[in-house]
């Protein structure tokens, strides 16, 4: 009776343990953080691990897609120059996609979404080109044109300047060629007999007359008219000219100078050539000197040309 009572007051002191039930809910908790670890450190990492190199795979190979599509962009960008300001606003917009797709990547949101939003960022781009070259074309063909109208106004300007310098040269050709010729000029003494009868003589004791010569030839380009023929004659050693009088009424201009002459004759020229004599009559009490003459023959416009003869 008494082994009985002891059994039943050990039973009893189990039961009422409250450490007892700790010890087994431990003991547990230990078995199953042991099964857990060792499924996950066994059978769960190797999943884990392949899900992992997938998506830092995917993200790889999405931010490779959009860096290969902004390098693309910049280049295009570099290509057309000052070209691609006019298309600042469609640039803002791509670069603003790059932006949010890049922030995606990195969030790593889903990836078709991402490549939804690449795709879109291609259309994008390939529209950019498109506009890009448009603008490229037109602006080239601006350009071809305006090419094109300066070369035009180039040759138009070169036209006009050699029409213009062959009329020049014409104009200078007529010019030279539109004066009086005179040629055989010839001048000399001569006595002059009481019957007005002529001698030519190189004395000058005898010289009464000086008599020039010279023949008007012939141009058509010249306006037919009267013209005068002036005659100066210089007297020997002083260079003087022999004159009637010293007033102006004896002289011409020529060059913007004022010349004496010594005798003067108006030609009717008709454009063919004509003989014409100019003489020099010394008054009655005046003596020729011994000496060389030298006499020029002048127009109102030009010098015709000079001779000269030696009286002893």
């Amino acid at each position: 009776m008494e082994t009985t009572s002891n059994f039943q007051r050990s039973s009893s002191q189990n039961e009422n343990n409250p450490l007892k039930k700790w010890v087994i809910l431990l003991g547990i908790l230990a078995g199953v953080f042991f099964c857990t670890t060792l499924y996950f450190g066994f059978f769960a990492k190797p999943t884990m691990n392949k899900e992992f190199v997938k998506v830092e795979e995917s993200n790889n190979e999405l931010q490779s897609e959009l860096d290969s599509l902004l390098a693309e962009h910049e280049k295009i960008k570099a290509q057309y120059g000052d070209l691609s300001d006019r298309l600042s606003e469609k640039d803002s917009i791509i670069m603003a996609n790059a932006a949010e797709i890049e922030q995606l990547i990195n969030t790593q949101a889903d990836y078709k979404k991402i490549k939804k939003q690449l795709a879109r960022l291609q259309n994008i781009s390939q529209e950019y080109v498109k506009e890009m070259d448009k603008l490229y074309q037109e602006n080239k063909a601006l350009k071809d044109e305006n090419t094109q109208v300066k070369a035009d106004l180039e040759q138009e300007r070169q036209d006009k300047a050699a029409v213009q310098k062959s009329n020049d040269d014409l104009n200078a050709k007529l010019t030279t060629a539109a004066v009086y010729k005179a040629y055989s000029i010839k001048s000399a003494g001569y006595n002059v007999k009481s019957k007005g009868e002529e001698e030519a003589t190189d004395k000058a004791n005898r010289v009464k007359r000086i008599k020039t010569s010279l023949v008007l030839g012939e141009n058509s380009l010249i306006e037919a008219g009267p013209v005068n023929i002036y005659c100066r004659i210089a007297v020997p050693g002083t260079g003087k000219v022999l004159t009637p009088g010293s007033s102006n009424t004896y002289s011409f201009v020529h060059d913007g100078q004022r010349l004496q002459y010594s005798t003067k004759k108006v030609v009717n020229y008709n454009n063919k050539a004509q003989n014409v004599t100019l003489d020099w009559d010394l008054m009655a009490d005046d003596k020729a000197i011994k000496g060389k003459y030298i006499v020029q023959i002048f127009t109102d416009d030009q010098l015709l040309g000079e001779t000269s003869f030696t009286l002893k």
